[in-house]
């Protein structure tokens, strides 16, 4: 999400309130759900009429002026819902660095078989696997 929201502001937002929207999506995974929605959604409120400036383009039409800001809050605002879903299940870990573990030693032994066709892979997994 970091990067997402990074890809959107940069890594050095030049207004106030993408700066403070970077700061806030840095500190994603040391925070709870609620201290996380509560600190958006205070942004949010904060830089309301920040994000709602138009400006109106050469052709008469207008659009928001700060487009990447509102699309970077928009991200986090749409998938907040599945950021915190490891604080519904009990004892889920916030990464996925242990599935990893328990997947390399199969990605070694395709490593050291890196020639051979897709269905002999999958042979070979299921010999690893039973």
């Amino acid at each position: 999400m970091l990067r997402a929201v990074m890809a959107k502001l940069t890594r050095k937002p030049k207004s106030d309130a993408g700066i403070e929207l970077l700061a806030l999506s840095k500190e994603l995974c040391k925070l709870s759900s609620n201290d996380f929605i509560n600190k958006l959604s205070k942004w949010q409120e904060r830089h309301k009429y920040f994000l709602n400036e138009k400006t109106i383009d050469e052709n008469g039409k207008w659009r928001y002026t700060h487009t990447r800001l509102r699309s970077a809050n928009y991200t986090l605002k749409r998938n907040i819902a599945f950021l915190f879903a490891y604080e519904s299940v009990e004892n889920l870990p916030k990464t996925n660095n242990g599935l990893e573990g328990e997947f390399a030693h199969l990605k070694t032994k395709l490593r050291v078989h890196s020639g051979l066709k897709l269905e002999n892979k999958m042979s070979l997994f299921h010999i690893i696997l039973s």
